[in-house]
């Protein structure tokens, strides 16, 4: 009965507007009084403190700061010549190669929608001028945009492995493989389209050319490779290569691409400031909501409930939790809310945590693209300049192929964990 009220609680608050945070709050304030044993007063202030007042932290914001700064530069569009020129000439090439544009910004920013806004611009015509419909020009934007969260250094993978206490470290790898993995099936199924539908190709670029494009693009192309081989190599932290990833953006943009002016990063910091509040809020009332959860036994009643249920039933169960949630509410709500209900029932059917990190997000990711409510749909409509109906039928071939792509992580957990 409490756990059903609750629910109801945080349900009702959401569908007549209130803000995601408030819900959470007013419901489990509400819970607290109506079902929990009596608490000393300041415990839930101190649980909203406590729940951000966490080292591992540091590396989300600014990881943010960094995506904000590379969306405003030339980082993307320098990356999208460089895979243009070595791919374009391929069957399939412009789709591949904005496919890889989208994996390497995500290497970058960690943030899916940064992706639809920064690349999303300059791919889209190179696209449509190919060939390709402009459903699919989107579609394929926009499914590729969700690398962002699972590849490196994906604050979704981030926020999971704070919210569960595991290695952030191991989790990157996972987002790694299952990143590039999905990559793959997208590039794929792009060579398949381009081939039935006879589209043609980009002229073969000279190796001059080439050369040219990858010096253009060499100083963007440092980033990911100094902040993920030093968090692999044990030179930094996340944190500290996130601190590292701040400083080498600026330094690109203002001094070497000269594409933003100092005084420009006053505007990029309080952008960034009003997401990483909401963010932080956000994960402040989920600590509370966890405290009460905790202390009310819903996880353990739910590790009862599946007591003696098969991993693999487990996680169908996961996968259309999260799914669902990814629909309707932004995917770090998702992993902060239902992360803690759902994780000591899958530790107890043997689940791999990392493995089941990987499955958490690629679920968030899908959900972001998922009609009705998928938050990079409306990000789409507005780069893309397309009505609703139009976004939802050309994403949801793309929908389909992710979730096929999600089967196979879920069931075949050696992709995700198979350099750890």
């Amino acid at each position: 009965m409490p756990i059903a009220v609750f629910a109801i609680a945080i349900g009702v608050l959401l569908l007549i507007g209130a803000p995601i945070f408030l819900a959470m709050l007013v419901a489990t304030f509400a819970s607290f009084e109506l079902f929990a044993p009596p608490i000393p007063t300041m415990a839930i202030p101190q649980r909203m403190v406590d729940g951000v007042n966490r080292f591992s932290l540091i590396a989300i914001p600014l990881f943010i700061f960094a995506a904000d700064i590379i969306s405003r530069g030339q980082i993307g569009e320098r990356l999208v010549r460089l895979t243009e020129a070595f791919v374009g000439h391929y069957t399939g090439g412009v789709a591949m190669a904005s496919v890889v544009a989208c994996a390497m910004f995500g290497a970058m920013a960690g943030i899916g929608p940064a992706a639809v806004v920064s690349i999303g611009p300059i791919v889209f015509p190179a696209l449509v001028r190919q060939g390709y419909g402009r459903g699919f020009a989107a579609g394929l934007i926009l499914s590729a945009s969700t690398l962002a969260m699972l590849i490196p250094p994906g604050v979704a993978m981030i926020l999971y492995s704070v919210e569960t206490n595991n290695s952030i470290g191991q989790m990157f790898i996972a987002g790694l493989t299952t990143g590039l993995f999905f990559a793959l099936v997208l590039m794929v199924y792009a060579y398949i389209y381009a081939r039935v539908k006879g589209i043609g190709k980009l002229p073969k670029v000279p190796w001059r050319a080439r050369w040219l494009a990858f010096r253009r693009a060499g100083w963007a192309l440092g980033l990911p490779i100094i902040v993920l081989g030093g968090i692999y190599g044990g030179a930094a932290t996340p944190s500290e290569a996130a601190a590292f990833a701040c400083a080498y953006a600026i330094i690109i943009e203002t001094l070497i691409y000269r594409s933003i002016r100092f005084r420009d990063l006053y505007k990029i910091s309080a952008a960034s400031a009003a997401t990483i509040a909401v963010l932080m809020i956000l994960i402040s009332a989920g600590s509370v909501m966890t405290y009460y959860m905790t202390l009310m036994q819903y996880p353990v009643q739910i590790t009862r409930a599946v007591a003696g249920v098969s991993p693999e039933t487990v996680l169908v169960f996961i996968n259309i939790v999260f799914l669902f949630a990814g629909m309707i509410i932004d995917p770090n709500s998702a992993i902060i809310v239902l992360t803690p209900l759902i994780y000591s029932a899958a530790m107890a059917a043997g689940i791999d945590p990392i493995h089941l990190g990987a499955v958490v997000v690629m679920n968030v990711a899908i959900g972001m693209i998922t009609p009705p409510f998928g938050l990079n749909l409306f990000i789409g409509m507005t780069t893309f300049r397309l009505g609703y109906w139009e976004v939802t039928r050309a994403i949801l071939p793309f929908v389909a192929i992710m979730i096929g792509a999600l089967l196979v992580i879920t069931y075949l957990p050696a992709i995700a964990l198979f350099l750890l």
